[in-house]
This record gives structure tokens, sequence and C-alpha cells, in this order.
């Protein structure tokens, strides 16, 4: 037989060999996103990849790989421990091997995924004794969060929220019904996502006459998108933490604030639209104010392209706000909590998304958006005390001493 014809078939038998164990092992699927990690679990420095089923630099693959074909025996000098305390390996050092070892093996590198055969006994036995502590390795690997677990963790968490508040958001109090339920009490009950599920749902038994009937058509729908913000609240770890006086403080300044920031995405996203549009499609009627006001958050999240993660993570940083007026020293403590992780989630993506040299001024330019996002809360605030002093004053002229028609929260929410 040919010689060559012979070199190609043993070439492409063992070319299928390292197909086939390939597709055995495949241990960064189970990773979250199968995303390039930001550093190495073993030394702490920069990653290029997954390697044996572990994030790793360059140095600590090609170590861990050359221990395994060699099977050398190596020993810590001290208690092996080296590596206690140490965040960062400084590789101008010299490093204990004993302890990289061990660490490599804790934070999940697998001996199986080297595709090289062990030149030597010793190696073979290496190879037989680390699988047979493979279980427990496993459990030690399972314990080890990430940042990429974290940031996953924190989005898969914001995306079940907006999904479930949605439908709220998007219903819209039906016409000529009332909520006269008071802010501590919706705060107090369960979570209710449906319109149909509120209770003390009343009809208003004569609908106010006075100014411009469509004025309610926006009420309506901003009365179900406070409820939206509201109701979300309750699903945030700090919900179940802190106490009532300080959920109703808190949601006094940030449900203005979270509606917007769902009406916004909602138009741009959803509607395709540069202009704020209610659920339904419709536009906003000049009666209702200042349009442009009405639409600085929009503005804001088409000129800087915000992206659904983005705007999910902004939301929720707005929402867990520990300076608001009113909140216990303690509380404030557990709502910080959650923003700092909150923070570091949104740094994280930004470096997943921009790199490392255009995440941190990523981060920067949606912060920025707070600022406007507030103030629109604010003018919103003074322009409806103003609406509802005039509307007053003309059921006054015309002898009517109580508003017909309206919802306790809503207006508890703007007036405060």
């Amino acid at each position: 037989m040919n010689p060559s014809t012979l070199s190609s078939k043993k070439t492409g038998q063992v070319s299928k060999s390292k197909l086939r164990r390939r597709k055995q092992l495949k241990p960064y699927k189970e990773l979250p996103q199968n995303q390039t990690p930001s550093k190495c679990r073993v030394c702490g420095n920069p990653a290029i990849g997954y390697h044996y089923g572990a994030p790793s630099c360059n140095g600590c693959k090609i170590f861990f790989r050359r221990v395994i074909v060699t099977g050398r025996k190596i020993v810590c000098p001290k208690d092996n421990n080296c590596f206690y305390g140490i965040e960062v390996l400084d590789m101008s050092k010299r490093i204990c091997r004993a302890c990289r070892l061990k660490k490599c093996l804790e934070v999940g590198m697998n001996a199986l995924a080297i595709e090289a055969e062990a030149i030597s006994d010793e190696g073979k036995a290496l190879r037989d004794e680390l699988m047979r502590g493979k279980d427990s390795i496993a459990v030690v690997s399972s314990l080890i969060v990430t940042e990429e677990d974290l940031l996953d963790r924190t989005i898969r968490k914001l995306k079940l929220i907006e999904t479930k508040i949605e439908p709220l958001h998007r219903a819209g109090v039906p016409p000529g019904y009332r909520d006269v339920r008071h802010l501590e009490k919706i705060l107090d009950a369960p979570v209710t996502l449906n319109i149909s599920d509120i209770p003390n749902l009343k009809l208003c038994s004569h609908p106010c006459t006075l100014g411009n009937s469509t004025y309610r058509k926006p009420v309506n729908y901003a009365h179900s998108s406070f409820l939206a913000a509201i109701e979300s609240s309750k699903m945030f770890d700090f919900s179940s933490k802190i106490d009532l006086d300080s959920k109703v403080a808190l949601m006094k300044h940030t449900t203005v604030i979270c509606s917007n920031m769902m009406n916004a995405y909602f138009s741009m996203n959803e509607m395709k639209s540069d202009v704020l549009l209610y659920p339904d499609g419709s536009h906003i009627e000049p009666s209702t104010g200042d349009v442009k006001l009405l639409q600085k958050t929009l503005f804001s999240f088409l000129n800087n392209k915000v992206d659904n993660i983005e705007y999910l993570l902004l939301k929720a940083i707005m929402m867990c706000n520990p300076a608001v007026h009113g909140i216990n020293l303690e509380d404030q403590k557990t709502i910080e909590i959650e923003r700092n992780r909150i923070m570091k989630s949104l740094l994280s993506y930004s470096l997943f998304q921009h790199g490392n040299l255009h995440g941190p001024s990523r981060v920067a330019e949606i912060l920025a958006l707070a600022p406007i996002i507030e103030n629109q809360s604010k003018h919103q605030k003074d322009f409806h005390v103003y609406l509802n002093a005039k509307h007053f004053q003309e059921h006054l002229n015309q002898g009517q001493l109580v508003r017909k028609c309206i919802s306790y929260s809503y207006d508890g929410i703007l007036e405060s």
C-alpha cells in the first residue's frame, strides 16, 4: 500500500478521534451566555477563553496541561494555602506550583479535556487519581460564583419582572372606574398583576363633566403604569426586608420615574416610534400638558441608543434609591446593597458589550440619564398640582365641592 495513503488514513482516524472527544467534552456550553470570560479563575489575571472547562489565562492553561501530561509530583513547601487571601497573582514572582495545581482543580479544570496522552506512568496515575476525585471537585466548582454568573442572574430576574408587569402596564384602568386604594394598602397587599384582580375598583357614579373629558384617557393609562411600577417593586429582594413606611417613601419618589421609563422604552422598542404613544398606539393629546416635557426620557433613550438590558438595569438602579427622604437608616443600607449589586452588573454588561476601553464610558453615559429622568418626574408632579388646583376651582365655581372620579394612589404619588 502507498505510504502516503497509509499516512492520510491514519491522520483521518486521529482527527475523527479528536472530533469525537471534543463532542463529548464541551463544558463551556454550561457557562453563562458562552461569552469570553473577564478573568482567569486560577490567578485572577485577564483570561483568554475557556480551557479544560474553566476560564483561564494562557499561562495557567499551559501549566495545567504540562503537569497532567508529565505527571510530575509537586509538593507545597508550606501548608497548601499559598493562594489564601490573594485575588490576583503577581506572575513575575515565583509561584507555588502545588497550590497552583490545587487551584486549577478547584475552579473546575478537567484532566480528561487534555487531548495529549500522558508521556509517563506517573502522568497516567495522576490523571486516574484526579478523576477519582472528580465528584468532590465538581461540588467545589459549583460553589464558585463569577461576575458573569451574577450578571446572568440579575438580567434573568429583571426580565422576569418586566414580563410579569407588562400586561398591567399596557391594560389601562377601564374608563369611568376609579381605584380607591391608598398607596399603603397597595404596597401591603400581595402582588396584583391584572386590572381585573384589583380589589375595590369602583365605577364612578357621576363622572366629572368639567373640562376636557379626553384628559381621563391619559390618567387611566398613567394609573395602570404606576401600578406596574409599584407591583414590580414588590419583586425586588429589598421589598421583604424593609418596613412599610420606607416602602411608601421610596415609591412616592420612584413610581413616576419608573413609569416614565416603561412608557418611553415601550414606545421606542415595541411601537418603533420616536414620539410617546399610549399602549393602544394612539398619540398623546396636546391637552395633556407640555408634550415635550413628557418625552424627555424617550428622547434621552433614543439619543443614547439604550438597549433592553441597559434599560432594565437603569430602571432597577432608579428604583433602588437609598437617598430618598423618609427611609430609615437600616432600610437605606438594605436598599443600597441591592443597588450596588445592580450597578456592578451594569458595569460588567458594559465591559462585555463595549470592551475594557469603552465600557466604563458607556456606564457613565447611561448613568448620566438619571438627572434627566428625575427632572421629568419633578416637573410632572408640579404640573399635576397646577391642574388639580385649576380643576378644583372650576368645581367651586359650579358649586361642586367633591371631585367625582379620582384614584387615591395616583393623586397621592403625584402630589408627594
